[in-house]
């Protein structure tokens, strides 16, 4: 079966502190997608951002991909109202993925993966994962979820991947949901996370932890690396960057080698 790629839409977002880090992610995406069909990536960006799109595409040099900077106006809104907060290590552009269903009226599926990431494989399983749910992502197992709704027994998603039913957020007015949410419960440890998490309860399902398996856990659980020694994305969440010092074993290393070669 051949898969019809035109509704489906890969999405990332960054600031100017992770424009460079991001190249990374997306050379590692482009060097493990393997379709005829150029797919379309489209990258959140504060709006200062947007007149780099040439020389970023250029950095990247990928025929497989359709690069595009895009910044949303209900994000601006959203940060000019105060709202898009930042906690640690998390940016406020990281809130401009809540609005990736209006920014992005022409497809039907959005598939959005962090920038902080590494695609170790052909990304083919990802991108052809049945929407089964209004969202699928990868369960937290970090206890997010009894220190933000004070419940230990509530599913709770990482939003470092996931796939989302944009025709869903868009008819559920999803966005309107988010920002009511940060309104009456920010700031919050991951605003937007959060946020997700509570407007999407009963209504997204789990993909495989090889989707988007967070690096720091394989410091905590040194048997993770063996039941997953071949996942499809590594997700440098947290202060555990491989643009820093610390070193996670393997995915640092292959990060910083592709890093090497887009600068070369």
């Amino acid at each position: 079966m051949v898969n019809n790629y035109k509704d489906s839409v890969i999405i990332t977002s960054f600031d100017q502190n992770y424009i460079e880090y991001a190249a990374v992610f997306i050379k590692s995406l482009s060097i493990n997608y393997h379709e005829d069909h150029i797919f379309d990536l489209m990258c959140l960006v504060p709006q200062n951002l947007l007149l780099q799109e040439g020389e970023f595409v250029n950095k990247i040099n990928c025929e497989n991909l359709n690069i595009k900077f895009k910044c949303s106006d209900r994000f601006n809104k959203l940060d000019k109202d105060g709202l898009a907060y930042e906690a640690g290590y998390i940016s406020k552009n990281m809130s401009h993925r809540l609005f990736i269903g209006s920014l992005f009226p022409q497809y039907k599926k959005g598939i959005y993966i962090d920038p902080d990431t590494y695609v170790n494989r052909n990304i083919k399983p990802l991108i052809d994962y049945p929407l089964s749910n209004k969202l699928l992502a990868t369960v937290e197992y970090s206890g997010m979820s009894k220190k933000t709704f004070s419940n230990p027994d509530l599913p709770y998603f990482n939003n470092g991947v996931f796939i989302a039913d944009l025709d869903y957020w868009r008819k559920e007015n999803l966005e309107d949901k988010f920002i009511n949410w940060i309104k009456n419960n920010g700031p919050t440890d991951c605003i937007e996370q959060d946020a997700m998490n509570f407007v999407f309860r009963n209504k997204w399902s789990p993909l495989p932890i090889t989707f988007n398996l967070l690096a720091f856990k394989l410091t905590e659980d040194k048997k993770l690396s063996q039941n997953y020694e071949d996942p499809l994305i590594v997700h440098f969440v947290g202060d555990l960057k491989p643009w820093g010092e610390a070193v996670i074993p393997t995915w640092t290393n292959k990060w910083r080698e592709l890093q090497k070669k887009l600068k070369n």
